[in-house]
């Protein structure tokens, strides 16, 4: 059974390590209020990335025989830090600028408009109905409503999980798969970009 195995007498797979997750989750919050003031991402982000951590560990584990907590804390601290910017770091962390160094709420900024070069604004109705079937179904309902073609609007990631009874990261990974397919058919001369306003 995949991710399943014994661990110094423990019973270690997939169930045991969300438990894990959530017994601890007193103490990986306490880790991550570090990250808090460098990262617009909310607390259910970082739970997230623990549940994925503890997986992955289940995983690492038996591969390299070291403590479930190790490979926990090894693996968490590296994926909150690929998405946390750290501006002491230039090869870890995002290179958003972090939170703490905005000293101007974004909506108080004035935004200069360049004038408009008789460039049309795309029509994104269009381009999703003329690449949709280059995608899955699930892709396709997804992008439908990230997009804001339907009458709701733009729905967030978060929204669309809930409307889908799935995680949020779910929903991003389908989003990254979708656009890395799309990227590479535009590379590959499947899909012309100047044809698709």
């Amino acid at each position: 059974m995949a991710g399943f195995f014994y661990f110094q007498g423990v019973n270690m797979d997939f169930l045991t390590a969300v438990e894990w997750v959530r017994s601890n989750e007193a103490v990986i919050k306490g880790n991550i209020v570090k990250y808090r003031n460098f990262s617009p991402y909310e607390e259910c982000d970082y739970m997230q990335e623990a549940f994925e951590a503890a997986m992955v560990a289940t995983l690492r584990v038996k591969e390299k025989e070291i403590s479930f907590e190790a490979a926990f804390w090894k693996i968490f601290r590296r994926q909150v830090s690929l998405f946390t910017p750290n501006p002491d770091d230039r090869s870890n962390g995002s290179n958003s600028v972090p939170s703490h160094l905005c000293s101007v709420d974004i909506d108080t900024v004035p935004l200069r408009q360049r004038p408009r070069r008789g460039r049309r604004k795309p029509n994104i109705e269009a381009i999703f109905y003329a690449v949709s079937h280059f995608l899955t179904e699930k892709e396709q309902q997804i992008l439908y409503m990230s997009l804001g073609i339907s009458d709701e609007g733009r729905l967030s990631n978060y929204e669309i999980a809930e409307r889908l009874g799935c995680s949020a990261a779910n929903v991003r990974d389908i989003i990254g798969r979708a656009n890395k397919r799309l990227n590479g058919l535009v590379l590959k001369g499947t899909i012309d970009p100047s044809r698709l306003r």
